[in-house]
């Protein structure tokens, strides 16, 4: 996984991108017990052209030049595929604004904060994805009013009510 950050790491350095942020499970256990995961979630603001269009050709010649594969939508740096993802909605820009830096085997990357984490699993809403919401609640990983506010300016206050209803969540004083 360090190559892999390091390369992501070196697309700022270069120029290629702005900013990114981990998602999905990696980021998820940098604060909870992980869960399986394949691939390494990207989110990043991407190029875009005169048109507005974004393009994701710099970031892979980029990415392939640093010694990655190009392997469908993935592309992999040894046994790590990597997922270049878009900020593309309200929800996933502000989580890559507000992520934060931590430390992999020496390695500095930025992952989500648990808050964000919680919000996009619940704008997504697969199992999983609640899953994972109710594991953060379990583990007292997450801050309930940062959680609040993230989600009420999302709108998705009725998401986490609909999870709790299915799920035993302590999370009643969050509602």
């Amino acid at each position: 996984m360090q190559t892999v950050l390091r390369a992501l790491n070196q697309l700022i350095a270069d120029g290629v991108i702005e900013i990114y942020a981990i998602g999905g499970a990696v980021a998820a256990a940098f604060y909870i017990t992980a869960a399986q995961t394949e691939d390494i979630d990207a989110f990043m603001v991407l190029p875009t052209s005169a048109s507005g269009l974004v393009l994701l050709t710099p970031v892979y010649e980029a990415l392939t030049a640093l010694g990655g594969i190009v392997e469908g939508e993935y592309v992999r740096f040894g046994s790590w595929p990597l997922q270049i993802l878009s900020d593309g909605n309200s929800l996933v820009a502000e989580a890559i604004r507000e992520a934060v830096s931590v430390a992999y085997d020496g390695v500095t990357t930025r992952v989500f904060r648990p808050e964000y984490l919680c919000a996009i699993a619940l704008q997504t809403g697969r199992t999983k994805d609640h899953l994972r919401v109710a594991t953060f609640f379990e583990q007292d990983a997450v801050q309930l009013k940062q959680l609040q506010a993230v989600l009420r300016r999302h709108g998705l206050e009725k998401a986490l009510l609909r999870i709790a209803l299915m799920l035993p969540l302590p999370i009643q004083e969050a509602l």
